[in-house]
């Protein structure tokens, strides 16, 4: 597709054909997607087919071509393609056939693709700068003009998603889960006045940042080099040493604890972090990081079926169990009554 089409398909999104959220059993259907995966499968027989998963903003499907492994040296997880067929069920969640598809070429609205969250960059930024404006330590308020200005990470930090595929994983969802906790933060502070609430919050700002770098962001969310070797968790606590240490009036027993507060944010080795939380901070950090992101995930689960009048979600092989999805409901209703 060539820069004048593209810039067609700007102004006229009704070009882009059918939305995936719109696609049911029983349909046939086209439309410009994203690919999101890829692989190469062998029939019976021996002859090679793709399996796919195509995307738009709307959502996700998966997608079958039987006679697409021709494609398969031509395409790349982020290809943009127009693919139409039928659309069938396979182990109870839709499924495009795929009859026809084409490889699209050109600069591409990553908003056809790419899913944004509830709150725009601005008021992101925002949000950014109120919470900043409440840290009064004078090193962790230097600490975060570097890193957000000297650095020049606050574009990325406000357009970079907080995941690959679950919680927060849309444009703009790093730095409204890195908000909601550091809101969090502040009340836990004030509720546990042990606790070193600029610090905290701090942590809370800083403990993801290394995703700005662990993702690329296209048409679809992808794992970068230095993001599969190294994983964001690292990343980060490099970035925010380097530059604490670059602070000359920065108090290595602060600086040591945040290293800390970032690299056991995780809450248990084998979910990625290097260390376990050891301080109180740390276990405030880690509670509050697992519950923003569990209930993003309960709210990307519950948005998927809207609409639709029914109790429990399918099965959810991520984490290994059904979602009961009518309490929300059943106080939404009350409280209409």
């Amino acid at each position: 597709m060539n820069g004048a089409q593209t810039d067609f398909l700007n102004a006229n999104p009704s070009d882009k054909g059918d939305w995936v959220e719109d696609l049911r059993p029983g349909l046939r259907a086209e439309g410009i997607y994203a690919v999101a995966e890829l692989t190469l499968h062998k029939k019976k027989d021996g002859s090679p087919f793709l399996r796919l998963v195509l995307q738009d903003r709307t959502g996700s499907i998966n997608a079958i071509h039987w006679e697409g492994a021709g494609l398969a040296g031509k395409l790349e997880q982020g290809s943009v393609v127009r693919a139409g067929g039928d659309v069938g069920e396979y182990r109870g969640t839709p499924q495009l056939t795929v009859r026809k598809m084409d490889i699209l070429e050109g600069d591409f609205p990553r908003a056809l693709f790419m899913k944004t969250g509830p709150e725009d960059h601005n008021e992101l930024g925002d949000r950014l700068d109120r919470v900043r404006g409440g840290i009064t330590t004078p090193w962790l308020k230097t600490l975060l003009e570097r890193i957000f200005e000297g650095e020049g990470l606050l574009e990325a930090y406000l357009e970079a998603p907080a995941a690959k595929n679950r919680h927060q994983a849309y444009i703009g969802g790093l730095a409204e889960h890195s908000l909601n906790m550091a809101e969090h933060a502040k009340y836990c502070s004030e509720y546990y006045p042990e606790a070193d609430g600029d610090l905290l919050v701090t942590a809370a700002l800083l403990h993801d940042i290394g995703k700005i770098i662990e993702y690329r962001v296209d048409t679809v969310i992808d794992y970068s080099d230095e993001g599969r070797l190294e994983g964001h968790v690292v990343i980060g606590e490099r970035l925010v040493r380097r530059q604490a240490d670059s602070i000359d009036e920065f108090p290595e027993p602060v600086r040591m604890h945040l290293s800390h507060l970032i690299l056991s944010h995780q809450g248990r080795l084998e979910h990625g972090s290097p260390v376990v939380p050891k301080t109180l901070e740390a276990v405030i950090l880690h509670a509050i990081d697992h519950l923003d992101s569990r209930v993003a995930t309960f709210r990307d689960i519950r948005d998927r079926y809207q609409g639709e009048e029914r109790t429990w979600s399918d099965y959810d092989r991520l984490d290994g169990h059904f979602w009961y999805l009518a309490a929300g409901r059943e106080q939404t209703d009350s409280a209409s009554d």
